[in-house]
């Protein structure tokens, strides 16, 4: 049968690179997205003044993968962008910064507790096995630098009532289950253990770099665009190239009903327009359990919690004070931020002061922050010169973009996975939504492997 059409269901940066893909593969590829706009959390928003601003610290880097990068980063040879050889990360834990880590510093808390804390940590050789993040940092931590480090940290991203011990290892995908602890030479001579090398973070940088070589690693190249439309930039640009290479792309609408056939996707109906799209191969970019009420099918059902997300957008009249830093983490329990995204910085150049502050809270929270407390947060941080002024910038309050990853959520989500790809074989879903991983780079690399196998077994 030959490969006529294609429907991609998802319009995000992941869903675009699929067009693309099977539009070299199939006749026709539509594309369906919910929103008035592609780009789902990459599009950037601008204030009064025109700093643009995203929503998180999105700074794709390539893939390796060389048909994916050339998608992807086509004119990343051009004044366009700024190419970041290494990512520069700290993070605000004990009051204070430590802007050559990304992983909180253990030696900060007090000195009993930190004693107590290293000999646990020093006695947990093994690596755990447990898929629940409590128990894994508990056995590899211990429970001294887990009640005191980790827990605080959960309870900040995923709110004081969160089911802390039914949290599963996607919890810690921020990178706390690292922490930093002993001294340097004994961290760099610990890490060529597998069971110290995933709990330690290194002391020094010329230790990362030697390890780098000894593993044989390739540096990874980092891009933001240099234009002042923010990350929406490459937005703009991925969908450029999606119409031009003759794909159709639907937004504001969704999909209401999926026919199928002797295990094969036939066609769908779109909710809007009632319009039919024959369909030989199909793209999932969502939550599989909207695929199977669409089809007729009784999706698994669990409790489900999502995080809202709260971003501060600020624009000042003087210089940020970190001229370094491309984003920061602010791991101190005494503060509701959890990220901070320093655009003058990830530029390289700028006309604006600007950064992103974000806060992960409940929906019924949003109120209770206010932008003078989170600029008084930031000068006492030392990332805002006390005597600069907010010229102008914008709150952007996104909903249901964050699910707290409890082993109910997980299971019910791997089951309704299992339950489309078993009743169908002509749709591939897209690895966030399959649970099997969530980084975009990881995201983009399973998509592309996935669509080379599906459409090569055709």
């Amino acid at each position: 049968m030959a490969n006529t059409q294609a429907v991609v269901v998802g319009g995000g940066i992941c869903g675009m690179v699929a067009a693309l893909l099977l539009k070299q593969r199939f006749t026709n590829v539509v594309l369906i997205e919910q929103a008035d706009t592609v780009g789902g959390l990459f599009c950037s928003v601008k204030d009064s003044s025109g700093a643009a601003y995203d929503m998180g610290s999105h700074i794709p880097n390539a893939t390796g993968v060389a048909e994916l990068d050339e998608i992807l980063f086509a004119d990343a040879d051009t004044s366009s962008w700024h190419k970041i050889a290494r990512l520069c990360s700290g993070n605000y834990f004990g009051g204070s910064w430590d802007l050559n880590s990304p992983f909180p510093d253990a030696s900060k808390l007090p000195q009993d507790m930190y004693q107590q804390g290293c000999g646990e940590l020093i006695n947990h050789t093994d690596l755990p096995e447990s898929n629940l993040l409590y128990d894994y940092c508990a056995n590899s931590l211990g429970v001294v630098f887990t009640e005191s480090i980790v827990v605080p940290i959960l309870r900040k991203l995923y709110g004081q009532d969160a089911p802390l011990k039914s949290l599963t290892m996607a919890a810690g995908l921020f990178g706390f289950t690292r922490i930093l602890a002993l001294p340097a030479d004994v961290t760099a001579t610990l890490k060529q253990l597998p069971a110290f090398d995933a709990k330690l973070g290194y002391q020094r940088e010329a230790d990362f770099q030697q390890r780098k070589a000894q593993d044989n690693l390739s540096e990874v190249t980092y891009y933001y665009p240099t234009t002042g439309e923010g990350i929406g930039y490459w937005v703009t640009q991925l969908q450029k190239r999606v119409e031009r290479a003759g794909v159709e792309i639907i937004t504001s609408e969704r999909v209401a009903n999926i026919a199928h056939h002797d295990k094969k996707v036939t066609s769908l109906v779109l909710a809007n327009s009632e319009r039919v799209l024959d369909c030989d191969f199909l793209f999932w970019s969502a939550p599989p359990f909207i695929a199977l009420a669409a089809m007729g099918l009784t999706p698994a059902r669990g409790q489900v919690t999502l995080r809202t997300a709260l971003i501060f957008h600020l624009n000042f009249d003087r210089p940020l004070l970190d001229k370094k830093s491309h984003y920061l983490w602010v791991w101190d329990p005494s503060s509701a931020i959890f990220r901070l995204t320093l655009y003058p910085n990830l530029t390289g150049q700028s006309n604006h002061n600007h950064l992103s502050a974000e806060i992960l809270c409940s929906p019924d929270e949003v109120d209770s922050f206010t932008q003078p407390e989170v600029i008084d947060e930031l000068v006492s941080m030392g990332i805002v010169d006390p005597q600069a002024k907010c010229v102008s910038g914008q709150t952007q309050v996104i909903n249901n973009t964050f699910p707290v990853p409890t082993t109910e959520f997980q299971a019910v989500n791997q089951q309704n996975y299992e339950t489309l790809s078993n009743c169908v074989d002509n749709v591939v879903v897209s690895g966030r939504f399959s649970g099997k991983c969530w980084r975009q780079a990881e995201v983009l690399i399973e998509a592309y492997e996935s669509i080379m196998q599906a459409t090569d077994a055709r």
